[in-house]
C-alpha cells in the first residue's frame, strides 16, 4: 500500500497541483484526500468510497486508474476484477406461423387501388386537352444614346482588407508559471480550444469565471469571447490546441507542466 500512496503523491507533486485543486476537480472533501495520502484508509466510510477516491485522484494527477486498482488489490492479496461482465445471451425471437391461405383481403384492396390510379393517369394523359404554350413576348430594345455609349465604365473601389489579429509576447509581464500576450488589430477576443488528450482547465473572461474548473475529455472543444482579456490555466498544455482570434498559440507544446496564459486586448 505504501507504493500506491507514494505513486499518487509523486504524480501530484510533478503536476504542481494542490490538494485543494484536486478537491475542486474530483468533488472529494480535502480531509479524505489527506487521509488517502497518509494511507489512513479507515477514515473512509466504506471500500466502495475508497476505490472511487483512488480512481478519481489518479485521473486528476494523470495516473492510469487501472494501474492504481491493480496495486490496491495486489497490496490486499486480491486478484483484480475482470474488465467486462459477460451478459447472458439473448433469446432468439420465435417466428410467428405464416398462413398458407394466400394474401389477406387488405392486400387485394391495395392492389386494386393501384390499378385504378394507373388507369386514371393513362386516361388523363391521352384524352385530357393540353394547353398550348404561349410564345414569349419580345421586348423592344430601348435606344441607347451616343453619350452613354461613350462614357467609360466606372471602376469600383476595392474594399480595404482588415488587418489580421497579431499576438505579441509581453516578456516583462511573463513568468515561469504564466505567459502574457498582447493582442493587436482586434476589436474583441475570441478563444477556441480543442483537446487531443485529457486536460484540467480553468477559464476566466474579463475577470469572470466562464465555467467551474473541470477536466476536458479527448476531442472536446470549447469557445469563449471577451472584451478586454482572457485568462486560462491548463493542467496539460501539450494536450490542447489553443487559438486566439484565429492565431495558434504554439507555445503550449513547449510546456511540460501546468501553465497559465493571459491575453490582453491592445487598445488602438
Amino acid at each position: 500500500m505504501k507504493e500506491l500512496v507514494e505513486l499518487l503523491k509523486q504524480a501530484r507533486r510533478d503536476q504542481e497541483i494542490s490538494l485543494s485543486e484536486i478537491s475542486e476537480i474530483t468533488k472529494i472533501q480535502q480531509r479524505y484526500l489527506e487521509a488517502l495520502e497518509a494511507a489512513d484508509f479507515d477514515q473512509f466510510p466504506g471500500e466502495v468510497y475508497l476505490k472511487g477516491a483512488l480512481m478519481n485522484y489518479a485521473e486528476a494527477v494523470g495516473v492510469d486508474p487501472k494501474r492504481v486498482m491493480e496495486l490496491y488489490h495486489s497490496s490486499r492479496g486480491e486478484a483484480p476484477p475482470e474488465k467486462l461482465e459477460v451478459s447472458p445471451p439473448r433469446k432468439a425471437a420465435i417466428p410467428l406461423p405464416r398462413s398458407d391461405k394466400g394474401p389477406p383481403l387488405v392486400y387485394g384492396i391495395v392492389v386494386l387501388a393501384l390499378l385504378l390510379a394507373a388507369s386514371g393517369y393513362l386516361f388523363v394523359q391521352q384524352y385530357w386537352p393540353k394547353k398550348k404554350p404561349v410564345p414569349p413576348v419580345e421586348q423592344a430594345e430601348s435606344p441607347i444614346s451616343a453619350e452613354k455609349e461613350s462614357e467609360p465604365p466606372k471602376k469600383e473601389k476595392a474594399a480595404t482588407p482588415k488587418p489580421s489579429s497579431k499576438l505579441v509576447l509581453s516578456e516583462k509581464k511573463s513568468t515561469s508559471r504564466e505567459t502574457s500576450y498582447s493582442v493587436r488589430n482586434a476589436e474583441s477576443l475570441k478563444l477556441k480550444l480543442t483537446s487531443s488528450e485529457k486536460c484540467w482547465i480553468e477559464l476566466r473572461t474579463d475577470d469572470k469565471a466562464e465555467f467551474p474548473s473541470r477536466t476536458l475529455q479527448e476531442g472536446e472543444k470549447i469557445t469563449a469571447r471577451a472584451k478586454r482579456q482572457i485568462w486560462i490555466r491548463l493542467g496539460n498544455p501539450p494536450g490542447v490546441k489553443l487559438e486566439i482570434n484565429g492565431v495558434a498559440v504554439d507555445e503550449t507544446g513547449d510546456q511540460k507542466r501546468p501553465h497559465n496564459y493571459l491575453f490582453v486586448l491592445k487598445e488602438k
